[in-house]
């Protein structure tokens, strides 16, 4: 088993998992954040909207939290999140409140970090579906033949000296005094 020296892989995926329930408190209304029906509201009517946006920004941060296709995922919610807070603060609202934005950018750079930092095989355990273990034989370079260990016939086991006396068996004596 290698060991990799920068960020573990439970690590990342704590943090992809907090990252997840931000993205879900934001679309269940629990928590302030931007507003995912902003990119709805020209094409449906503004009870539906509210719906659609929180139906799509729920079900790509659990797509993202499962890590299914996890680039896929994390590139999507990214875009979702980016567009949608672009279009609030830039399109509908006023261009006077950046700090909303900014802080929807980090969001965004935050998500797309945790998938940027796994090779191939990091990312396909990242996978809640698709890491599966697996079994593998592990094949001998050389057919291994058991033989029998019997001991030298002309050497006779050792005998353990026994202590002369008592008071060479004690060890403690000179510490008791």
């Amino acid at each position: 088993m290698e060991r990799n020296p920068g960020i573990d892989q439970i690590g990342i995926n704590l943090l992809r998992v907090v990252t997840g329930t931000f993205f879900m408190a934001v679309a269940l209304e629990l928590v302030d954040g931007f507003d995912p029906a902003v990119l709805f509201r020209p094409v449906l009517d503004p009870a539906i909207s509210g719906v659609a946006g929180a139906t799509t920004l729920l079900a790509l941060a659990v797509w993202f939290m499962l890590g299914a296709a996890l680039r896929l995922a994390a590139l999507s919610l990214a875009l979702f999140v980016l567009v949608s807070s672009f279009t609030a603060n830039f399109i509908v609202g006023s261009v006077e409140d950046l700090s909303a934005f900014w802080y929807d950018l980090t969001l965004c750079c935050g998500v797309l970090l945790s998938y940027l930092t796994l090779d191939e095989r990091r990312l396909r355990r990242a996978s809640v579906f698709s890491h599966q273990a697996r079994v593998q034989r592990i094949a001998a370079r050389r057919r291994v033949r058991p033989r029998r260990v019997a001991p030298n016939p002309g050497t006779k086991p050792t005998k353990r000296a026994r202590p002369a006396s008592r008071e060479e068996a004690n060890i403690f004596a000179d510490i008791r005094g």
